[in-house]
C-alpha cells in the first residue's frame, strides 16, 4: 500500500511537471512571437550621400522588424548617415548606456561606429529614448542592442558595445521628414521636404517605388573646369501650357538599354504622358525643337574611316513624337561623332543648321556643321563635310548656334584655329553659278558655293598659351542673341596668376558683342580671390526680354564640393540690374532654363526625385 501511495504521488508529480513544462513552453512561444527580429539588407532609398559615397555604398542596412505592429527599428547612426549632405544633416553623439542622443543640425555628420553583427532578435517592449535636438528634448521609442563589429580580435571598436535602435517612423516624423517603408520588399525611404520654390514633378507611383537614387543631377564637369564639353542629356520646353522633358539615359549598370525618355507634365507637376525610344546607335547627340518639328540626333563610331558608314542619324518627328522621316550622314571625315563637343541647332525658313563637333579622320578634334532641308530631309552642304569646312574651327570644345535674320550665328570654344571664343555669321544663300569659258564647253559651273561660309567673324578674347594646347582656362556656359548684341557667358581663370592655365578657381565673366560695330564689352561679376576655396560654374542665361538677361550659376566650395545657386539680372551691355542673389537647395547643370508661368524654371534630380527649380520673376 505504501508503495502504491508513493507510486500515485510520483505519477501526480510527473503530471504536474508535464503541465508546468507545457505552460512554460507556451509562455516562451508567446514571448518569441512578440520578439523583434532582424531583417538584413534593407534597401535604403534616401537623399543623403553617406549611403552612396561613405560606409554604406551598397545603399543597404539592417533593421529590426516588428511585423505585428508594422514597425522597423533602425540604428540611430544609420538613420542620420542617411541625411548626410541634406539640409537635415547633423552631428550626433550617442550615449547608449544612458539611452540618450545629442543632435546638432547644420553640422557635418560623423558616426562613431559601424556594426556588422547584430543579434538575430530583441525582446521586450520598446523603451523611451531621449534625444536632444538643438536644445529641444524629445523622446522616441526604441531598444538598446548589444552588437559587435567584424574584427573582434584586432579592432577594439568591434567588441560588444551597446547601440540604440529607434522607431523609424516616429523619429522621421519628429524630424519633419518625408518617410515610408515596405517591410515585405525590405526597403525604406527617407527624404527632406523640398525647399521654397522647388516642386516635385510627380508620377502615379508612390515615392518609395518611383524615386531612383542613382538619378542625381551633378554639375557638369565642363561647366566647372574641364576642357571639353559633351552632348546635352536634358532638355525642357513649354507646349500647350504643359512642360515637356527630354532625357537621354545611356546603357549602364542601372539602365539595361540606351533610351530617350519624353515626359509631359501639367501645370501642377503631374506626369500626363511618357514615351520611350530605345536606340542602338553608339551615342546620343542631342534634341532640337524646331518651329514645326522635333528632331533627335544619334551617332556611330567610324574607326575604319569608312565613307559609306552612317556616322550621324537625324530623325524627324511631329509634336507627338511620331516619326516622319530621317537623314543619314555618312563618312563626313568623322571617327567620333560629337567628339569633344556638344550639339545645338537653329533654323531659318526650311533650313536647319546643326552645329556640333567630331574627331576627324586624322584624329584632330574640330567643329562639324551640318545643314539640311526640313521638308525634304536632304543635306544642303554635302559638298562641305570634309576635314576643313568653310567655317572650320579646330579644336572646338563647345558649340552654339542662333538665327539672326538671314544668317546663322555660331559660337565656338577654340584652342588653336583660332585660340579664342569665335563668333561667326554664316551665309545661307549660295553664290550664283558663273558662266563657263568657251574652252570648257560653255555652260555653268560653281567654283565655290560659299554656302554657310562666314560673312564675318570676331574673336572675343585671345586665350594665352600655345596653339593647340587643350587647356584654355575657360568654359562657355551659354550664348544668347539679342536685337543689337550677342552675349556669351563663361567662367574663366585669372590668366595672370596661372602659369599653365590649370588653376581650379574660376570667375563669372560675360562678353557683350555689338553686332554692328563688333566692339566687345567684358564684365566680371565675381572675385574668387576673396576665397581660393571657392569657384563658379559657367553661367546659363535666360532672355527675359530684348533688354534684360538672367545669368544663373553654381557657387562651389572646392574643398567640400558643396554648392549654392546664384543668379543675376543684367542688361545687353552686361550692366547689373540686380544684386547677386543666393539660393540653397538648387543646382543647375546641362539643361537650359526657360520661362514658364512667369518663373525661370529648370528640372533637376535631387537624390533620386525629379524636381522643378523655380525663380519667380517680379
Amino acid at each position: 500500500m505504501k508503495l502504491k501511495k508513493y507510486l500515485n504521488l510520483f505519477i501526480l508529480l510527473a503530471i504536474f511537471a508535464i503541465a508546468l513544462s507545457m505552460v512554460t513552453v507556451k509562455a516562451y512561444a508567446k514571448e518569441k512571437t512578440s520578439s523583434v527580429k532582424l531583417l538584413k539588407g534593407f534597401n535604403a532609398i534616401v537623399e543623403g550621400s553617406e549611403f552612396y559615397y561613405g560606409s554604406f555604398y551598397d545603399a543597404e542596412t539592417d533593421c529590426y522588424v516588428d511585423s505585428i505592429n508594422n514597425k522597423i527599428y533602425i540604428n540611430v547612426e544609420d538613420f542620420f548617415a542617411a541625411l548626410e549632405g541634406t539640409i537635415k544633416e547633423a552631428k550626433i553623439k550617442v550615449k547608449a548606456d544612458k539611452k540618450y542622443v545629442e543632435v546638432t543640425t547644420g553640422k557635418e555628420y560623423y558616426g562613431d561606429y559601424t556594426y556588422d553583427y547584430y543579434p538575430k532578435s530583441i525582446y521586450g517592449k520598446p523603451e523611451n529614448m531621449k534625444l536632444n535636438i538643438d536644445g529641444k528634448a524629445i523622446s522616441v521609442k526604441g531598444y538598446v542592442v548589444l552588437a559587435r563589429g567584424y574584427d573582434i580580435v584586432n579592432d577594439p571598436y568591434s567588441r560588444p558595445h551597446k547601440i540604440l535602435c529607434l522607431d523609424f517612423d516616429e523619429l522621421a516624423k519628429k524630424l519633419d521628414l518625408i518617410h515610408d517603408k515596405d517591410i515585405s520588399k525590405r526597403k525604406f525611404l527617407l527624404f527632406t521636404k523640398l525647399p521654397e520654390n522647388v516642386t516635385e514633378l510627380k508620377t502615379d507611383k508612390k515615392p518609395i517605388e518611383s524615386y531612383k537614387v542613382y538619378n542625381n543631377t551633378s554639375i557638369d564637369i565642363y561647366d566647372r573646369e574641364f576642357e571639353f564639353a559633351s552632348p546635352i542629356d536634358n532638355y525642357l520646353y513649354e507646349e500647350d501650357g504643359n512642360l515637356v522633358r527630354i532625357e537621354n539615359r545611356e546603357k549602364d549598370e542601372n539602365n539595361k538599354k540606351s533610351r530617350v525618355i519624353i515626359e509631359r507634365y501639367d501645370k501642377n507637376g503631374k506626369k500626363i504622358f511618357e514615351k520611350n525610344f530605345e536606340y542602338k546607335e553608339d551615342r546620343f547627340g542631342g534634341f532640337y525643337r524646331g518651329e514645326e518639328y522635333n528632331y533627335l540626333f544619334f551617332g556611330n563610331y567610324n574607326d575604319k574611316k569608312n565613307d559609306k558608314k552612317e556616322v550621324i542619324r537625324i530623325i524627324k518627328y511631329d509634336r507627338k513624337f511620331n516619326e516622319l522621316g530621317k537623314l543619314s550622314v555618312k563618312g563626313a571625315c568623322t571617327l567620333v561623332p560629337f567628339g569633344g563637343g556638344s550639339l545645338r541647332c537653329a533654323e531659318i525658313g526650311d533650313t536647319v543648321l546643326v552645329h556640333t563637333a567630331r574627331n576627324n579622320y586624322n584624329g584632330h578634334q574640330t567643329s562639324l556643321t551640318i545643314a539640311f532641308n526640313e521638308d525634304t530631309m536632304l543635306l544642303l552642304n554635302a559638298d562641305d563635310l570634309g576635314a576643313f569646312q568653310r567655317n572650320h574651327v579646330s579644336g572646338s570644345f563647345n558649340q552654339f548656334v542662333m538665327a539672326d535674320g538671314n544668317e546663322f550665328i555660331t559660337v565656338d570654344h577654340g584652342d588653336a584655329y583660332p585660340r579664342s571664343i569665335l563668333v561667326s555669321w554664316l551665309k545661307t544663300e549660295a553664290m550664283e553659278p558663273e558662266p563657263g569659258s568657251p574652252a570648257s564647253g560653255g555652260g555653268f559651273y560653281v567654283t565655290d558655293r560659299n554656302l554657310f561660309s562666314p560673312s564675318r567673324k570676331k574673336g572675343l578674347l585671345n586665350i594665352p598659351g600655345e596653339i593647340g594646347f587643350s587647356v584654355t582656362g575657360l568654359s562657355i556656359g551659354s550664348a544668347i542673341n539679342l536685337k543689337n548684341k550677342v552675349l556669351v557667358g563663361i567662367n574663366r581663370i585669372d590668366y595672370s596668376k596661372s602659369e599653365y592655365l590649370s588653376a581650379d578657381t574660376r570667375d563669372i565673366v560675360l562678353y557683350s558683342l555689338d553686332k554692328n560695330t563688333l566692339n566687345v564689352i567684358e564684365k566680371k561679376y565675381t572675385n574668387y580671390a576673396k576665397s581660393k576655396d571657392i569657384t563658379y560654374s559657367a553661367p546659363k542665361m535666360v532672355k527675359l526680354d530684348e533688354a534684360r538677361v538672367m545669368l544663373i550659376w553654381n557657387k562651389i566650395n572646392r574643398i567640400s564640393s558643396k554648392s549654392v545657386l546664384q543668379y543675376l539680372i543684367v542688361d545687353e551691355n552686361g550692366k547689373k540690374l540686380s544684386e547677386i542673389k543666393t539660393v540653397k537647395g538648387m543646382i543647375i547643370a546641362d539643361e537650359t532654363p526657360i520661362i514658364y508661368n512667369n518663373k525661370v524654371v529648370w528640372s533637376q534630380y535631387s537624390g533620386g526625385r525629379l524636381v522643378l527649380n523655380q525663380i519667380p520673376l517680379k
